[in-house]
């Protein structure tokens, strides 16, 4: 015979998770008041202004640069896997957000290796400096990308497919 599991009521249940909230935000404020006194305290006054300014034209290039463009992105990208189904779409996006996250790690090494080292007669190469081809790893990595996600997205939609037959035979 089995016995029905109890847990506790909803209203305890409720009453723990907001203490849990209530403690981790408390938590949270005494983090981020310690990290502002820090702050505060190790920058010149001098510093804070270019600090400053800093932050609000990131929140700018944010707010009327990357979110627009990211909406754009999300909305094209929508239309371009209508035919596929959730989690395939899912993967698809995840792919493209960590090429996109390697693309901005890669772009700087990319750029300096252009300017630190000029090509052509007389250029000084110095060879100890960013070496390899990032660029080149950049594309192998971005194909790499391309080729896995596209297998997985198959993959999954083969086992979709599969498993809709199963349930339809039985």
């Amino acid at each position: 015979m089995r016995l029905p599991v109890v847990g506790p009521s909803a209203p305890a249940r409720r009453r723990t998770v907001w203490w849990v909230r209530a403690a981790l935000g408390v938590l949270g404020l005494a983090a981020l008041g310690y990290a502002i006194f820090g702050f505060l305290a190790n920058v010149p006054p001098v510093q804070l202004i270019g600090v400053a300014a800093w932050l609000a034209v990131a929140l700018l290039v944010h707010d009327g640069v990357l979110v627009p463009l990211t909406t754009l992105a999300g909305g094209g990208l929508s239309r371009l896997t209508y035919g596929l189904g959730p989690v395939q779409q899912g993967i698809v996006r995840g792919a493209l957000l960590v090429g996109a996250l390697v693309t901005l790690v890669a772009a700087p090494l990319i750029r300096a290796q252009q300017v630190l080292e000029p090509s052509g007669p007389g250029s000084g190469v110095n060879g100890t400096v960013l070496q390899g081809d990032y660029a080149l790893a950049l594309g192998v990595f971005w194909v790499v990308l391309a080729v896995a996600s596209a297998a997985v997205v198959a993959a999954v939609g083969l086992y979709g497919r599969r498993s809709k037959v199963r349930k339809t035979r039985s």
